[in-house]
């Protein structure tokens, strides 16, 4: 039986950041926001994903949970599929809707999408994208693109919110190691650490 609690579920993909991460700052203003990151066994299984990768990820995420609880709101983190992370979140949380930004992957990450807008819409749950990047969606021809991405850049940063209210009675979860996820050793000791304070020191 879920709560009447609503709930905004801000989906991090591939931008683990709160700064200028305009799907953060537009579900804070509509209500409290639980962070989201789906660790996918299955997507850490194609080819073009390896341990180091993902220890690249980790860095980020736990660097990403130590801003947002600062703001007070550790990030979330569930292991499995997406469809069935979102289907049990709206079973405790009756009344939510997504945000995120749109992620450019690779085929396995599109037709997850695409899963996971058909349950959506099936469910009734809106899910708001936003742009992040160079590429245009739905575009009928690349005539006037640079136009657009130059007053897409020229926007100004979207400042993170300066605190979020805590959900309540949920169990923030841990990161998996690589193992967990099936990775082999994959050894790298030169590798870049990831997390936006070691970019900036970087």
């Amino acid at each position: 039986m879920g709560t009447e609690a609503h709930i905004q579920i801000v989906w991090f993909k591939r931008d683990l950041r709160v700064e200028d991460h305009r799907a953060l700052v537009s579900a804070a203003r509509r209500g409290t926001v639980l962070p989201l990151f789906i660790a996918e066994p299955s997507l850490w299984q194609q080819a073009d994903m390896s341990g180091r990768h993902w220890a690249f990820v980790s860095d980020s995420l736990g660097a990403l949970d130590r801003h947002l609880k600062r703001m007070g709101q550790p990030l979330i983190v569930r292991v499995g599929d997406a469809v069935q992370v979102f289907e049990a979140l709206r079973q405790q949380y009756s009344l939510i809707q997504i945000w995120s930004h749109e992620e450019t992957g690779n085929s396995w990450t599109y037709t997850r999408d695409q899963a996971v807008a058909a349950w959506a819409r099936g469910q009734g749950i809106i899910w708001n994208e936003f742009r992040q990047s160079g590429v245009i969606r739905r575009l009928a021809s690349r005539d006037g693109w640079a136009k657009r991405w130059d007053a897409y850049m020229a926007e100004p940063e979207a400042m993170p919110p300066t605190a979020l209210k805590p959900v309540p009675d949920l169990e923030p979860g841990n990161i998996p190691t690589a193992s967990e996820l099936g990775l082999a050793p994959d050894s790298c000791p030169g590798r870049q650490i990831g997390g936006r304070d070691a970019g900036l020191d970087c």
